[in-house]
């Protein structure tokens, strides 16, 4: 294209162009060639753009791959944890609600234990309740008691062995 300036041009003669004077000018076309400078200046232009546009773009993509790695790897550390976590609240969960069960059990036991306790305890009570007797009654009441035993050993002893039946 540049070489398009100095080219010969070849004209088809035609008997015409004999007779008559000619088309009015007398040497080879060549064109605007000054125009195809503000063309070419225009796409070099937008192929530097698109350079630049290309390696911006590069640019970019490698940060946000090098973003979206570190992204991944802190969700998987973030994730794994957390699973981790989860674990180990189940069994601990487990572990609380066996504890729960076990000591319900010994709840239970322990009542009913308390319950028999306190049973017995209704039942000896008449024993130890005042009976309305003052302890010079009672002190009488008991050796009245104790004579009669004696007496009635005295009369089971036939033999006289019983030193106090003599």
């Amino acid at each position: 294209y540049s070489s398009a300036a100095r080219a010969k041009v070849l004209l088809q003669a035609s008997p015409v162009d004999e007779d008559t004077s000619g088309p009015g000018f007398d040497s080879a076309y060549k064109g605007k060639q000054s125009a195809s400078e503000g063309v070419v200046g225009l796409l070099e232009t937008i192929k530097s753009d698109f350079a630049r546009t290309v390696k911006q773009t590069e640019q970019a993509e490698k940060k946000a791959q090098a973003d979206f790695v570190e992204f991944e790897q802190t969700c998987k550390s973030d994730i794994a944890g957390k699973e981790m976590t989860q674990t180990l609240s189940e069994e601990d969960l487990e572990k609380t609600d066996a504890a729960i069960g076990q000591k319900t059990d010994d709840l239970t036991t322990a009542q009913g234990l308390v319950d028999s306790a306190l049973k017995t305890i209704e039942d000896l009570k008449p024993m130890c309740i005042d009976t309305g007797m003052t302890f010079a009654e009672r002190a009488q009441k008991r050796e009245e008691e104790i004579a009669a035993l004696k007496s009635a050993i005295c009369v089971l002893d036939t033999d006289g062995v019983e030193s106090d039946c003599k």
